[in-house]
């Protein structure tokens, strides 16, 4: 029972949004490409141009780079981030997480770093405000879309099943999403597998790109072939 009125607004608020943060039935629209003259090439070379790198903790070579926490739990998360922003866009790259069963990480897009204190450890660090496209080794989140830190109520998942009959555990998937506007588009191994339209006036609609080192666990993140096509800003 619902005591007073001011917990039953706080009840009607809450129960609104986990009602309306539904995703849009998933067609089996193709996978887009990320090709064109307006395409760029992500990683080029065995050179981190184009990122800002957060520790030694992350390599590249032979066109893959690679975070590793190296045996050792991290006391909080790492992202690798382009240093440009982007709004609308098509972004692809082949991913593999490995070195530990609960291995994870994500994409973060439309990302603007911000100080979060997780207050369970009083810990403080910047963390992305923005969308993640979950990459890990096929637990229940595996493939959803978030923005945790900022919103964390906003948590859009994947079919399960569908997840398991193409994602490949401890080998490389290929992640594409197409953000245009307010409408985000995700595709794993060219099945697409989520279709959300936000109408958060608070939602993201610019910044750079992450990839995600997870804390608390050991493992290992890798990508390759990354590309990103940027579309014209939808008003």
């Amino acid at each position: 029972m619902i005591k007073s009125f001011s917990t039953y607004l706080n009840f009607l608020l809450v129960n609104t949004c986990l009602v309306t943060a539904k995703p849009n039935a998933v067609a089996s629209d193709p996978e887009p490409q990320v090709k064109g003259d307006q395409a760029i090439t992500l990683i080029t070379k065995d050179t981190f141009k184009g990122w800002t790198v957060p520790t030694e903790r992350w390599t590249i070579k032979d066109g893959i780079i690679t975070g590793d926490t190296k045996g050792k739990k991290l006391t909080k998360p790492e992202w690798l981030y382009t240093k440009q922003t982007f709004s609308d866009f098509i972004f692809t790259a082949d991913i593999k997480v490995s070195d530990g069963p609960k291995a994870n990480s994500g994409i973060y897009y439309r990302v603007k770093p911000f100080n979060f204190t997780w207050r369970k450890t009083n810990t403080t660090y910047q963390a992305p405000s923005g969308y993640e496209y979950d990459v890990d080794m096929g637990t229940k989140n595996n493939g959803s879309l978030g923005d945790w830190y900022a919103r964390p109520s906003l948590r859009i998942k994947t079919d399960p099943e569908q997840m398991k009959k193409i994602y490949k555990t401890g080998d490389w998937n290929r992640y594409t999403i197409r953000a245009i506007g307010n409408r985000l588009e995700y595709w794993l191994n060219g099945t697409k597998v989520l279709d959300y339209t936000d109408n958060d006036p608070k939602r993201s609609k610019e910044g750079i790109i992450g990839i995600q080192m997870h804390d608390k666990l050991t493992m290992k993140v890798q990508f390759k072939n990354a590309s990103i096509l940027p579309l014209e800003k939808k008003k």
